[in-house]
């Protein structure tokens, strides 16, 4: 029988609580979210900076 995807994380969630490895898992897990969320607010700032600035805009001399 082949085991799913679920099945396969199932026993690797037990097999980490029998050797008390996860809560090392969900720390890593944790300050991986962290680091991402830092990096999408970084994006964020960089892009309002950005829209913030102001913009030279062409003027049109015509010689009439």
């Amino acid at each position: 029988m082949r085991r799913t995807g679920l099945n396969k994380v199932l026993t690797i969630i037990g097999n980490m609580e029998q050797h008390g490895t996860e809560r090392h898992v969900k720390n890593a897990c944790k300050e991986w979210l962290l680091a991402s969320r830092s990096v999408i607010d970084s994006v964020i700032d960089a892009l309002q900076d950005e829209q913030e600035r102001p913009r030279a805009h062409k003027i049109n001399i015509s010689k009439e």
